[in-house]
């Protein structure tokens, strides 16, 4: 079994960076190396809950342009705030607030939280494009066929996504 980590550029649907890891790999610790991966400051980042941890809120920071970068990713139910926050934990401590005031669902709606969907979205179309399979038997060869997978991705995205409307 492989992990396939992929970092979506909300704007664009456009795979940005990915990463191949056995099973065993925690998602939270192939942030730094995802986002290493892309070459302009962030702006944002949305994740879901697995990814509150410290480091990855870290990351967002060094990656972004200064404390600008929003990071959207809802924490626990039990979540506290933090005392004495790094500037990177203060937008944790700005989920939490957020959530006890209007609620976790809302939150969705109203941070912008629901853009998230988009990687899950890409995810589907990998998997029912590329497949759910690997074909090479080498970990290299593998990690080689995402690169390729992700690229033919990107280039069908260019050429055109369907527009999607809400019909009530």
């Amino acid at each position: 079994w492989r992990k396939l980590h992929i970092a979506v550029d909300a704007d664009t649907g456009e795979i940005v960076a990915s990463d191949l890891t056995a099973r065993r790999t925690h998602d939270c610790t192939q942030v730094p190396a995802l986002l290493d991966q892309i070459d302009h400051p962030l702006t944002s980042v949305s994740a879901d809950g697995a990814y509150d941890t410290h480091a990855v809120y870290e990351a967002a920071q060094e990656r972004g342009e200064g404390p600008a970068v929003r990071v959207l990713i809802p924490p626990g139910r039990n979540a506290q705030l933090s005392p004495r926050p790094s500037t990177a934990l203060r937008e944790r401590n700005r989920n939490i607030r957020s959530i006890r005031e209007l609620g976790r669902r809302e939150w969705h709606t109203h941070s912008g939280y629901s853009k998230r969907s988009l990687v899950e979205n890409t995810m589907y179309r990998y998997k029912t494009i590329i497949g759910r399979s690997m074909r090479s038997r080498s970990f290299d060869g593998q990690q080689a066929e995402v690169q390729l997978a992700c690229g033919i991705l990107n280039t069908m995205t260019r050429l055109g996504l369907p527009d999607s409307y809400r019909v009530a």
